[in-house]
């Protein structure tokens, strides 16, 4: 496995493209909301230089590839996310730093990142483990991971010091190359359901008022 570089991955509703300085005001406007990072290790924008200041951080931080979520229909950025803690030796990688507008949140953009992500990790990159870390406290994360097939392998107690220096515990989960086939067809079963849902709301929207 070589470490890998800058690559746009294309799904049907998002594409997910290597970040730059153009997706800073796109994402300054979807992440100035503090509930949306209460279990990030850093707090919301404050302002688009605060996330100018937060780009450059991800783009120089050794052993992480990092993306803008894009919403294909509107063109508009959504969210982050990014490969992290890369390790080429070890055939290996992790899934972090993911994070949506409210706008997109339970809509099945993040079903598809994480399968965009996984789909060229594994059939791509050759990993043979792609892992997962979440905040003990962030019970719907947890759930979200254990929906699409990721298994949970234990609590690193105090693992990071994050806002407010509070004393995380980090929960870990993990895919194996092994168990990427079901985990395939489990997400794609997930993103065929959200589509259907997604229809379903936009023929009710269209519906005649009965007022």
């Amino acid at each position: 496995m070589d470490m890998p570089g800058p690559v746009t991955l294309r799904g049907e509703r998002v594409r997910l493209e290597p970040l730059s300085q153009d997706h800073a005001q796109g994402l300054y406007l979807r992440g100035r909301s503090e509930a949306d990072w209460a279990y990030m290790p850093r707090c919301a924008f404050v302002d688009q230089a605060d996330a100018r200041h937060w780009i450059d951080d991800a783009l120089a931080s050794p052993g992480q590839l990092p993306f803008a979520i894009v919403e294909n229909a509107k063109d508009k950025v959504a969210g982050s996310t990014r490969y992290l803690n890369i390790r080429p030796e070890h055939r290996g990688l992790e899934i972090g730093w993911t994070w949506l507008g409210a706008e997109w949140q339970r809509t099945g953009v993040n079903t598809e990142a994480k399968f965009l992500l996984l789909q060229h990790a594994f059939e791509r990159l050759g990993c043979i483990r792609v892992e997962f870390k979440a905040d003990a406290r962030n019970l719907r994360s947890q759930q979200a991971l254990e929906r699409i097939g990721a298994t949970r392998e234990g609590v690193l107690r105090q693992h990071m010091v994050v806002q407010q220096g509070y004393l995380r515990d980090s929960v870990y989960f993990s895919i194996l190359d092994s168990e990427w086939p079901a985990v395939r067809e489990r997400l794609q079963g997930l993103l065929d359901r959200a589509g259907q849902t997604l229809s379903s709301q936009t023929l009710s929207s269209q519906a005649p008022s009965n007022d």
